[in-house]
């Protein structure tokens, strides 16, 4: 979008193009039953939907004039029928919203600076990211998709990374950066208020919120290994005592939880390649559901109940899909690599 319009015209454009979105994105897909990820290898990636069947695939970013660019990162709108991605096509990495079957497409960030970590609000019409300048500074910033203007979350502050939109309420949380880009623990705002509500002060990062918005999984280097924690949140947004998950002697982090809040699934390298496990939010009931030579890469819990992950050798990325007793099913498959799934 250029943004040399006039103020109205520029607010009308952006109307119209919601409208579309809204309009064709309409009982698009089924909601539970679809996952999206990144197709292709690195510089020309494209941002693809399929059934948990395996079946339905859609290349949402498939360019009918042949012009490449990299898509990559995909996230689900609340209502699972937006898809918030982010693109090189102008140059940067940007962040560009989609219809799930590539019919409209809105762009949400024109910077020239490099766009990463999206995630949406409750009400399917905010996004918050994060920002990483020239000199490699984070920052985290909102948008709403009403008027495609942008606003800092944090004035007065060395810098931010992690944003995390609950799925139920107000509150971004975030991990706060001191002058050396490092951790000094996680907060929360609500972007409406001028609150600052500090969650830890530890070397902490990578907040999660739990379906039902009451919790905050976490990793930790507190101990000087990648460690899960889990801190329940009040209704005013003020912490509880946190909890410590996991205690191993290898790396556990990339933490995701199941649809009843109640578990979670993570990834560690504690058998000296990275396997999938699980186990209850106060760590008990540990469970080891992979065991092999190659390394997990992400994992994500679907509402169905089933664990989507990525598996492979770099270049070569596959999703899979396992129930709760461990038995895999294949969802991609071919030459072309799978990548950053979401469900």
């Amino acid at each position: 979008m250029n943004n040399a319009l006039p103020n109205n015209l520029k607010a009308l454009f952006v109307a119209v193009c919601l409208l579309a979105l809204a309009a064709s994105g309409c009982g698009l897909l089924s909601t539970e039953e679809t996952i999206t990820y990144t197709r292709g290898s690195v510089g020309a990636r494209d941002i693809a939907v399929v059934e948990a069947s395996g079946n339905g695939t859609i290349i949402v970013t498939s360019d009918a004039d042949g012009q490449r660019s990299d898509n990559y990162g995909p996230v689900w709108s609340p209502s699972r029928q937006r898809i918030a991605f982010f693109t090189n096509r102008d140059g940067n990495a940007e962040i560009y919203v989609a219809v799930a079957d590539g019919s409209d497409f809105l762009r949400v960030t024109n910077t020239l600076h490099e766009e990463t970590q999206v995630s949406w609000a409750a009400d399917g019409n905010r996004l918050a990211y994060t920002t990483v300048s020239f000199d490699g500074e984070s920052s985290v910033h909102w948008v709403s998709l009403s008027d495609l203007q942008p606003h800092r979350l944090l004035a007065g502050s060395f810098g931010e990374t992690d944003p995390t939109w609950s799925p139920t309420g107000p509150w971004i949380a975030f991990t706060r950066l001191n002058e050396e880009g490092e951790s000094i623990g996680l907060f929360l705002r609500d972007p409406s208020t001028v609150n600052n509500i500090p969650l830890t002060t530890a070397v902490d990062h990578g907040p999660v919120w739990s379906p039902d918005g009451t919790k905050i999984a976490y990793i930790s280097t507190v101990d000087g290994n990648e460690e899960i924690h889990v801190v329940k949140i009040r209704s005013d947004g003020n912490p509880e005592q946190s909890m410590r998950v996991t205690d191993s002697p290898g790396r556990d982090y990339a933490p995701d939880w199941s649809p009843d809040s109640k578990s979670l699934v993570f990834l560690s390298d504690r058998n000296d390649n990275v396997d999938i496990f699980t186990s209850l939010d106060d760590g008990s009931g540990l469970r080891s559901l992979t065991r092999n030579s190659v390394d997990e890469v992400a994992v994500k819990w679907g509402g169905d109940g089933r664990i989507l992950f990525e598996s492979g050798s770099s270049g070569r990325s596959e999703l899979f899909l396992m129930d709760a007793n461990g038995a895999q099913t294949q969802l991609t498959q071919g030459i072309v690599p799978s990548t950053f799934p979401d469900w």
